[in-house]
């Protein structure tokens, strides 16, 4: 097998297992949450980085641009650390590190800071989900329901918003290169 042909393997891989992996832990929390009010979007909320994250090192790998599939998996990290369920998100982030330093060739100072903001702005939308942890308390009939780990509807909006972000800036960067591109930016 060529090393291109390993490489477009891993990436295609780790996606596949990221985004298979954030289905069944939004499958879980939806149908584990009892009856919580908004547990689709708060469902949706938390596996929303791990899947934009995957979808942009998709994306970055089909056009060569390796260091944007390197941000996803940088990414995808630290948002996983957050919660010990999404832990073994860890090991296709590696493939996509792994993967995207393979394919990773000199670019231009732009490429380098929108990459970086890519890797930050994953993170930063988990981190938006857990701003905030006002109680919530709903009832069902004659029991009444408490939560004090819930996610607003302002800080899914705002995760959205910051993910929306990284997604211009990866189609940005998805562009083709000018034959003539200067790699100092």
């Amino acid at each position: 097998m060529r090393e291109d042909d390993q490489t477009q393997l891993w990436v295609v891989v780790a996606c596949g297992a990221t985004i298979a992996y954030s289905v069944v832990i939004a499958l879980v929390r939806f149908f584990g949450s009892e009856g919580e009010p908004g547990s689709l979007r708060i469902s949706v909320s938390l596996v929303a980085p791990f899947v934009v994250a995957a979808l942009v090192a998709l994306l970055a790998h089909s056009v060569g641009r390796g260091r944007f599939v390197m941000a996803a998996g940088a990414g995808i990290i630290p948002a996983a650390v957050i919660s010990v369920v999404a832990l073994p998100l860890w090991i296709p982030a590696i493939m996509l590190l792994v993967a995207g330093w393979r394919q990773t060739t000199p670019g231009s100072a732009k490429e380098m800071a929108a990459s970086i903001v890519v890797t930050i702005g994953i993170f930063s939308a988990m981190i938006a989900l857990l701003v905030n942890r006002d109680p919530l308390e709903w009832s069902e009939g004659s029991v009444d329901q408490y939560s004090n780990n819930t996610i607003t509807a302002s800080e899914s909006l705002l995760s959205a918003t910051i993910l929306g972000l990284v997604i211009i800036i990866a189609l940005a960067a998805a562009r083709p290169r000018a034959v003539d591109d200067d790699p100092d930016g």
